[in-house]
């Protein structure tokens, strides 16, 4: 990390604000350490030695005003699925080892997440290259999912985090609570 007599400050949009947000891998990762990553490349290396390759996606809809409350502290979000995202990703580092036991919930023939993305979708693995998004190091999320499929799996996670959906964690659009 440069010492702080070498940082600049710049002005950017909220767009690209969406962007770096959408890019974040840890809450703990500052929007410098996200820059740098994405356009210099990563400053450690991959625990297995090699780069990360993820699934083609499409560019993310900006729907609502979205955002994650985690014990009364806000933090916005591009979209629902960015949401849903940010939510994992926080809980996650509330309560390590959440993602272990989400790759265990689903339903029938979906995983809420996954360490490769075919494994989200157990009957139809090709929906994987549309809808597997990364989520952080090496765990996927299905983000395919309507409002009230997120608000149901959000409440799961909060429950296996050891958090109360609602009092302790929600996710809200136009603060109205999913």
């Amino acid at each position: 990390m440069r010492g702080a007599s070498e940082l600049r400050h710049i002005a950017i949009d909220v767009e690209v604000h969406r962007a770096i947000e959408r890019a974040r891998q840890s809450l703990s990762e500052s929007e410098n350490e996200i820059l740098h990553r994405l356009l210099i490349g990563a400053r450690k290396p991959l625990k297995s030695g090699r780069r990360r390759s993820s699934p083609a996606r499409p560019t993310a809809r900006s729907r609502g005003s979205w955002a994650v409350e985690l014990r009364g502290k806000r933090h916005a979000a591009p979209n629902m699925s960015g949401a849903y995202r940010l939510l994992l990703i926080m809980l996650e580092e509330a309560a390590p080892g959440l993602l272990d036991k989400l790759a265990e919930e689903g339903t029938r023939s979906r995983r809420f997440v996954a360490r490769e993305p075919r494994a989200l979708y157990k009957d139809s693995p090709h929906l994987a290259r549309q809808f597997g998004r990364h989520l952080q190091d090496d765990w996927y999320y299905d983000a395919n999912l309507s409002a009230d499929q997120v608000g149901k799996r959000a409440r799961v996670a909060a429950r296996l985090a050891g958090f109360t959906y609602g009092r302790d964690v929600r996710l809200v659009d136009n603060l109205r609570e999913i």
